[in-house]
């Protein structure tokens, strides 16, 4: 807890170092740059902020969405205010626990002294940073006020809460101001309300004596501002941090390290699985087209130029079987034997069938039948498709008395 932006340089500053459970595991006074290691390792760091340097309004809010409202908050304050409101950072409640006065709560603060705290404690390490008025962090009590008085060094920061929504703060000169002149003081805002006033230990004998019936003397300790502090997080805390438009969704990275390890081994693990899987299948690849040429060569030792084994196979073979006697389908006597068999199936083979066929020709593995006239190819082209069909044959028109007849691949 700080009070001024003058002894952010040079604190010492209360602190609790707090567990999830609540419990605290250290207290005490240090200076600021001292917290450092506890700052850096903790979850979340939150400020407390002197009642005395924030301003709590109750005022209506106009019915806009978040954004706007927050865009609108300048005009709404600014006759609340000494400074012009640029130079404050303003923070208005969720709006989920009006009251029946339907009024919000706006908290202002003075920017450059938020923003060097921000500063000063990202420096420090902190992962995640809430400010709150102190003021609301005080506890309440139903039928009366509450106020907490903290020393620093020759002032006294004086916080009291009046209500769930209402608080205040200002200072007072330690060693000008008696604990009578405080308890005075408090009265003159709280005159007749029971009241709850919670105080250093080494001033506790002395505000015992000045307290009258109606003032309940406590010793100050972090377990009420805690338990407060549990209570604002749960009713929608006023966090002056988000005033500052600061980049609070930043993904915190050293959460992540270890998920983003894992991530990278993993990938690496793949990237190096993939690639040695490459290497093998090039390999093989590269030992299989050594295989086939040496095949290829051995077999034909006489072969100079090798580009593609396989293919050059295939065509030593078929020259091979052609040398020898073995025609292929494609070739001119087996495509006109099959076809003169088709043709001599027709019906009408014997009469004007032999008549109808002007010629045949015969290039690039195709067979071209031309006729008389192009009504005789339309006409036997339907009687005769199945038959060609059965001996692996294909019929296609390319002119009107044209058929082209090919091997069925």
């Amino acid at each position: 807890m700080c009070d001024s932006a003058a002894e952010v340089a040079m604190p010492p500053c209360l602190f609790a170092l707090v567990s999830d459970a609540g419990q605290i595991v250290q207290q005490g006074c240090e200076p600021i740059a001292a917290l450092s290691s506890l700052i850096a390792e903790a979850e979340r760091a939150v400020l407390l902020l002197a009642a005395a340097d924030v301003t709590l309004l109750r005022m209506p809010a106009p019915p806009l969405s978040a954004s706007r409202l927050k865009a609108a908050l300048p005009h709404l304050v600014e006759d609340h205010l000494l400074v012009a409101p640029a130079d404050c950072v303003m923070v208005i409640d969720n709006g989920k626990h009006l009251t029946g006065d339907k009024l919000r709560q706006i908290a202002v603060v003075q920017r450059d002294w938020l923003t060097l705290l921000e500063q000063t404690f990202t420096a420090l390490g902190a992962r995640h940073l809430q400010a709150l008025p102190a003021q609301l962090c005080v506890p309440w009590r139903e039928d009366g006020a509450v106020a907490v008085m903290t020393e620093y060094g020759l002032e006294t920061d004086i916080a009291l809460r009046l209500s769930t929504h209402a608080g205040i703060g200002w200072l007072a000169a330690s060693e000008q101001s008696l604990p009578q002149d405080i308890i005075t003081g408090l009265r003159g805002v709280v005159p007749q309300q029971p009241m709850t006033l919670y105080v250093p230990a080494a001033s506790y004998t002395a505000y015992s004596a000045c307290a009258s019936d109606d003032i309940t003397v406590l010793v100050d300790d972090w377990a009420h501002w805690i338990g407060a502090i549990q209570g604002e997080r749960n009713n929608g805390v006023m966090d002056l941090m988000a005033g500052l438009n600061l980049r609070t969704n930043n993904v915190q990275w050293r959460n992540w390290r270890w998920p983003l390890g894992l991530v990278i081994a993993l990938l690496l693990v793949n990237i190096v699985s993939l690639n040695l899987d490459w290497w093998n299948l090039r390999r093989e690849a590269n030992a299989l087209r050594t295989g086939m040429t040496n095949s290829y060569r051995a077999a034909y030792p006489n072969e100079t130029v090798i580009i593609d084994p396989i293919a050059q196979a295939r065509q030593k073979i078929t020259l091979a079987e052609r040398q020898g006697g073995q025609l292929d389908a494609d070739d001119f006597i087996p495509l006109v034997a099959r076809f003169g068999d088709a043709w001599a199936s027709l019906p009408a083979s014997k009469t004007s069938a032999k008549e109808a066929i002007a010629g045949v020709e015969y290039h690039d593995h195709q067979l071209f039948v031309r006729f008389k006239n192009a009504a005789d190819a339309d006409a036997y082209r339907s009687q005769i498709k199945a038959a060609l069909e059965a001996a692996q044959l294909s019929l296609v028109s390319t002119e009107a008395a044209v058929w082209k007849i090919g091997q069925i691949k």
